[in-house]
């Protein structure tokens, strides 16, 4: 079976991204012990349809030990890594028994522990290699930037579709933060937005996470302005490992860290190149879990690339 090459490192890259952080992690001399690397080629072996297995009928499919899209491993992936690191130890033990072995292994030396430490040079990708995997590739990307006052809202205006309860506004003392806010305990406010399907059909949300008084958005795409999953932007979010994964897609804004900071989620659904689409945001009523009093989500950025 042919597969485009170009494509193939976009898939290796994207939909599996442990290769690229095994060669950063070798580059820079971070112990790595990877269950991946054992099981990829197993993975691999009949092609990428059977590597990506949507069915999950292929016992070695990604989807078979990997709960997200890298590096963390499912049960299957566990007894495999338990095995890896079973299989180096008794190697190591043959070396260490063999006469003179001690002589032999080679001890690494952590250079960043110098009284003045040793770094590597930063490692740049080429122009081709940015090109190829940099999600954030301007040539291929649009934007509607809700944190730049500048322009005010006439720079994203006519996107907006219909708005039940967000504003834009800057909420911090000095004026400066600007955001697409909601703010209701009670929740449901609702926002939608016309896009098109970009390069690589990929939709991306950018929102604040803070540790008191921020709540739980749902977000989905769909082809109507109307909210058609009012019921569900009605129900309060209260175990949120158990809601991961569900849909619509879950925007979690609060987190336990004494900070405030913008944080990105790629939706699951993709849109195609060309393809008109409407982003869904909706706020959920205030759960017992989240700090303050307060049950806010703030809109920062959409990107479509």
């Amino acid at each position: 079976m042919y597969i485009d090459p170009e494509e193939a490192r976009k898939t290796l890259f994207r939909s599996n991204q442990e290769p690229m952080k095994l060669w950063l992690s070798s580059m820079y001399e971070i112990p790595v012990f990877s269950a991946s690397i054992w099981i990829l080629p197993l993975s691999g072996k009949l092609g990428g349809v059977k590597q990506f297995d949507p069915n999950g009928t292929y016992p070695y499919a990604t989807d078979k030990w990997h709960t997200d899209a890298c590096c963390h491993p499912r049960a299957e992936g566990h007894l495999i890594l338990g095995l890896v690191l079973a299989y180096c130890l008794v190697e190591e033990e043959k070396v260490m028994d063999f006469e003179g072995g001690e002589s032999m292994l080679d001890i690494e030396a952590d250079f960043t522990a110098l009284k003045t430490p040793l770094l590597r040079d930063p490692i740049y990708l080429s122009s081709e290699e940015e090109d190829l995997y940099v999600q954030n590739n301007l040539a291929h990307s649009f934007s509607l930037d809700f944190t730049d006052p500048s322009d005010g809202e006439d720079a994203w205006k006519d996107a907006i579709l219909t708005n039940e309860g967000f504003t834009w506004y800057a909420d911090n003392n000095e004026q400066d933060k600007f955001g697409y806010i909601a703010d209701n305990v009670d929740g449901g406010q609702h926002i939608s937005i016309a896009l098109t399907g970009g390069h690589l059909g990929v939709v991306e949300v950018s929102y604040v996470v803070s540790y008191e008084n921020f709540g739980t958005a749902l977000a989905w795409l769909d082809d109507k302005s109307e909210n058609n999953k009012q019921k569900d932007c009605n129900k309060p979010i209260d175990n949120w490992k158990r809601a991961r994964g569900k849909k619509p897609h879950i925007l979690f804004a609060s987190w336990e860290e004494k900070a405030s900071v913008p944080k990105v989620d790629i939706l699951p659904k993709k849109l195609e190149e060309g393809k008109e689409g409407v982003l869904h945001i909706c706020l959920t009523p205030k759960s017992e879990k989240v700090m303050g009093t307060e049950n806010r989500f703030k809109l920062l950025t959409i990107r479509v690339y």
